[in-house]
């Protein structure tokens, strides 16, 4: 059965509070990375967070903000009280649940997170990171179908790649590799072309193997892209992998020509000096 994950075009409100919880998500893998400096950075925003409420006790979203932080800090009686305040405040502020689904997994209770998940997007059926999450869970369960329906859902919800990106990564360690890359074409083509996403799809049809896709792919990357030389060396490499050694002699010498077309000052920079060099060594001189 084909799968699909075609985007609708609605409109991420960067001033919403699902937003803010997904950032807080985003925070939290970037704190994770620097252990001693998350430390002072937490204090720092619940510092700030909490001189907002001192000005606006009244405000349940700040009270939400602070919880995602103490969570992330891991001080959970805190967080769980801020949970509490804000849907004191504000009973109908769906987003507490998924907070409070987020503060279960935390403690290692995920059945009460899955609970609260459910619950949360009975009442807020366009929500995608409550999809997202639930997907994680379900998934942890062993039941990738139904993780995928959510991701899909997470897809259907959202303009944010990233739910598309997340869903192939989803399928392709459930060995779907062409229902992923399905997703992430389709993703790509309903936001107007989106590089990483197109990136992330050559590669999986490297891993997969799919030779003739890449090259497509890799050709339609050429004619687009203003940096064709970078496109052009990969298509080389790929030629030469599937043992084409006479074609992607050719494409180097493309590669060559595109590289020479580069601003001086750019080919000088560091992200390009590995691949000038690449570029260099592999020049024949025509016969």
């Amino acid at each position: 059965m084909m799968m699909s994950c075609r985007p609708a075009a609605a409109r991420l409100n960067l001033k919403s509070t699902p937003t803010l919880l997904f950032l807080f998500v985003l925070m939290a893998c970037w704190l994770s990375a620097a252990p001693a400096q998350a430390h002072g950075d937490l204090h720092d925003a619940i510092a700030g967070v909490s001189r907002a409420i001192a000005s606006a006790p009244g405000d349940a979203t700040l009270f939400l903000r602070r919880a995602e932080l103490h969570r992330l800090h891991r001080d959970f009686a805190a967080a769980e009280a801020d949970y509490a305040k804000a849907a004191e405040l504000q009973p109908k502020l769906a987003e507490v649940q998924l907070g409070l689904a987020s503060l279960r997994l935390a403690q290692g209770r995920p059945e009460a997170a899955l609970q609260l998940l459910d619950d949360f997007l009975a009442a807020s059926s366009r929500h995608p990171e409550g999809y997202a999450l639930r997907a994680e869970l379900l998934e942890k369960q062993g039941d990738w179908k139904k993780a995928d329906a959510d991701l899909a859902a997470a897809v259907a919800s959202s303009t944010e790649p990233h739910y598309a990106t997340k869903r192939a990564q989803l399928l392709e360690r459930h060995g779907e590799p062409e229902a992923a890359i399905r997703c992430l074409d389709e993703a790509s083509r309903a936001h107007g072309r989106v590089p990483l996403l197109e990136q992330q799809a050559l590669e999986l049809e490297e891993r997969a193997g799919k030779t003739e896709a890449v090259l497509h792919r890799l050709d339609d990357l050429i004619a687009r892209e203003p940096r064709s030389d970078i496109w052009l060396a990969r298509k080389a490499r790929a030629l030469a992998s599937s043992g084409r050694a006479e074609d992607a002699t050719i494409a180097w010498r493309e590669a060559a020509v595109a590289f020479a077309k580069v601003p001086l000052e750019k080919r000088n920079l560091a992200i390009n000096r590995d691949l000038a060099a690449e570029i260099e060594a592999h020049q024949v001189s025509p016969r």
